[in-house]
């Protein structure tokens, strides 16, 4: 078992871009990616590594908000 309960992965280039303790810090984590770089949405996954499933995240929270 990990240290760390979840993992933000990034499946186009297969690489691990972080581990945190809570979802609400991989969550805001893969937000920030997101801003950075919208195309990599899709690719940028959250994984719960103690039960080894897929996070699923609410629509909202995949996209980049709209720029206002």
């Amino acid at each position: 078992m990990s240290k760390f309960r979840y993992a933000l992965l990034d499946q186009a280039s297969l690489n691990e871009l972080g581990h945190f303790d809570a979802l609400a810090e991989a969550v805001e984590s893969r937000a920030r990616f997101v801003a950075a770089a919208p195309e990599a949405a899709d690719d940028l996954e959250i994984w719960d590594q103690d039960d080894d499933v897929l996070v699923e995240l609410e629509p909202e929270k995949r996209r980049p908000a709209p720029a206002a």
